[in-house]
């Protein structure tokens, strides 16, 4: 019997989280604050232990459902034990019989969303993105050394931190490397429709850290100009424009963005993943050698933080029908700069990005309507790399 089925509970009829409690298992629920397919969750109180946390609750349509039970138990494992300061982390988890709800326990992230900076703000500033790139970037080489792939890396799986660091959240469709198993492959092509890249759309499987920094390289362009690289209204359509390598260059819509940091995010959009910047700690260094971060807005006293990659890891295991990496990373330059800003004063308003960054944004004429982004289809087809790891489908 696996996880899922030990766990699984009978459901009556399908839904989100109904009758929603007072408390889950000791964890006072305040109220919620983000719901998906899978899940809802709640800004909660850790009555025992005196601090804010974040409550996640499986949908109860999916509690009779071994398959989702068992990944929402695997992703409670892996933000265990998966501690990296860019990574948002688990607590605990169970399931509360006295009011059969499924539950996860989070740290609770007083800010708000790269996605939800985005739709206050129209456009982040340049500064600002590569700060979320190289913190996320750190994250991701962290799970890319342990041979996890995040799978779903976008702007609302982004949360900024009080004390200005970028978290990366969500690891329920996380897998592991070259792991082929039945939990991963029952949805192929999951993932997000605007932010995967080509391979994922077509099979989930087929998926190493590349596949990782093409959503990255897809949400940095998203919070630079206010639009996705690659729109469109259905989900085949929007990928029939990733196998051609077709988006508007990043200056062609915002002519703010340097030329060098445009190529970088531009690279990374490329259909096959060998075209790419091959690991996620190059890519930090590459965006730190830029010299364009800057901090993250303060949204709550305490002292500012900077995430840096430590020691370069090893060699990260590539698919082999994607072929081998075609560059080695190389150590961050010691003078690299890693700013760590003043302690900021409290806001009252902890979800407006920074009422400065604001009126900058007002007064240059930059406070545009955020592009809305349906939520699409998700379908795909299973098809295999070839034996030069092109996948059949990228024109070049």
């Amino acid at each position: 019997m696996t996880e899922g089925e030990r766990h699984a509970q009978p459901t009556t009829a399908p839904g989100r989280v109904s009758g929603v409690p007072r408390s889950v298992a000791g964890y006072r629920l305040l109220r919620q604050i983000g719901e998906g397919g899978m899940s809802a969750v709640f800004q909660s109180y850790d009555v025992a232990a005196g601090r804010p946390v974040a409550v996640k609750i499986l949908a109860d349509h999916l509690s009779g459902q071994p398959e989702f039970v068992g990944r929402f138990y695997r992703e409670a494992r892996l933000s265990r034990v998966l501690e990296h300061p860019s990574i948002v982390q688990g607590i605990a988890s169970g399931y509360d019989p006295d009011v059969s709800k499924h539950y996860l326990v989070l740290e609770y992230i007083d800010g708000p969303t790269a996605h939800g900076a985005l739709a206050r703000l129209g456009r982040l500033p340049v500064g600002m993105v590569v700060r979320i790139g190289i913190d996320i970037a750190c994250g991701l080489e962290f799970l890319h050394d342990r041979q996890y792939v995040h799978r779903d890396v976008k702007p609302d799986n982004i949360l900024l931190h009080p004390h200005g660091i970028a978290k990366l959240a969500d690891l329920g469709l996380a897998k592991r490397l070259n792991d082929d198993s039945q939990l991963t492959a029952i949805h192929q092509g999951v993932g997000t429709t605007y932010y995967m890249p080509y391979e994922q759309a077509v099979n989930a499987n087929l998926v190493d850290g590349r596949s990782d920094l093409f959503a990255l390289g897809a949400t940095l362009y998203h919070l630079l100009t206010g639009e996705v690289p690659f729109p469109g209204s259905t989900h085949d359509e929007v990928i029939r424009e990733k196998a051609h390598d077709s988006f508007r260059p990043i200056r062609s819509v915002n002519a703010g963005v340097p030329e060098e940091l445009a190529g970088i995010i531009e690279s990374m959009l490329a259909c096959d993943p060998r075209a790419r910047i091959q690991r996620a700690g190059r890519l930090a260094e590459v965006l730190i050698a830029t010299r364009l971060a800057t901090k993250l807005p303060a949204f709550a006293e305490g002292q500012t933080h900077s995430v840096a990659c430590l020691d370069p890891t090893p060699e990260m295991p590539t698919r082999t029908d994607h072929g081998p990496p075609v560059e080695k990373a190389t150590s961050i330059p010691p003078d690299a700069p890693t700013p760590t800003p003043p302690k900021s004063k409290s806001m009252n308003w902890p979800w407006i990005v920074g009422t400065g960054a604001v009126l900058l944004a007002l007064l240059a004429g930059q406070w545009v309507r955020t592009r809305v982004v349906p939520n699409l289809p998700l379908r795909a087809t299973v098809v295999q790399g070839t034996s030069d790891g092109l996948l059949p489908g990228c024109q070049q």
